[in-house]
């Protein structure tokens, strides 16, 4: 009868089992953390320039967007149940074109820039 050492063997097929483990686990820890589209506020560009995207009330931008590109945005409940009076959005166009938005800015909601 010969025997043969298998520890090895068994060894590395259970560090194989043991990484593709943790990879499924990593993927579904981080996809459960990701925001689903109801719970954020979408400012999608539908106007025919590049846009640049601020709040009214500092005066400076956070958010650059080309035609038809878009952007999900998280924003407190307050800021629809109980919005502030400058909470307010400026998008400014190549052109100098001004767009607005709020003062309400709820979740699910969409804000499409240049659409009438």
């Amino acid at each position: 009868m010969i025997m043969r050492n298998t520890d090895g063997a068994c060894a590395t097929s259970r560090a194989r089992v043991l990484t593709v483990g943790l990879v499924i686990v990593g993927a579904l820890a981080s996809s459960a953390c990701q925001p689903r589209a109801e719970a954020m506020f979408h400012i999608i560009n539908y106007s025919q320039e590049t846009v640049t995207v601020g709040w009214k009330s500092n005066g400076g931008s956070f958010l650059t967007l080309d035609p038809g590109e878009g952007y999900p945005y998280g924003v407190a409940d307050s800021d629809c149940t109980n919005p502030e009076p400058d909470a307010i959005l400026i998008a400014t166009s190549e052109t100098g074109k001004i767009y607005t938005y709020g003062p309400r800015i709820c979740r699910g909601t969409s804000w499409l820039i240049g659409k009438q």
